[in-house]
């Protein structure tokens, strides 16, 4: 199950990644999830979108839509403490869009979140659950 939070501050959680060829048969579930917050005629949308099987993440997608094309900006996607990768230079007229192929499985609970640099002011994120 994965709960949807959208806020700008996430709980600090001590989480390593454990590699995917750990992961138990009882992980076998597709799941997927999805969280927003922002506006996209002010602070901007953004979104996270993550596919995995329970707590194997196979992939996460960062998006951000607004109104107006204004400046380029840089994707971060972060799950728990240990897991940070950041885009290259993305400049779009009103979708910016990154996608990272994770493959990697973690702990119950672990947060994940994205940002954008050209929107700092908040996150998105959802949490990892069994």
């Amino acid at each position: 199950m994965i709960t949807r939070i959208a806020a700008a501050a996430v709980l600090a959680m001590s989480s390593a990644a454990i590699p995917a060829t750990q992961a138990s048969a009882a992980d076998l579930t597709k799941i997927s999830a999805s969280s927003c917050i922002g506006n996209a005629g002010s602070t901007g949308s953004k979104c996270i979108d993550l596919t995995g099987t329970k707590l194997h993440v196979e992939s996460v997608t960062a998006t951000l839509t607004k109104n107006h094309a204004d400046n380029c900006g840089r994707a971060t996607i972060s799950i728990g403490r240990n897991y940070v990768t950041t885009s290259g230079k993305i400049c779009a007229a009103s979708r910016f869009e990154f996608t990272d192929k994770v493959g990697l499985s973690f702990p119950d609970g672990t947060p994940a979140c994205i940002s954008w640099s050209n929107y700092p002011d908040s996150r998105a994120c959802v949490t990892i659950h069994k």
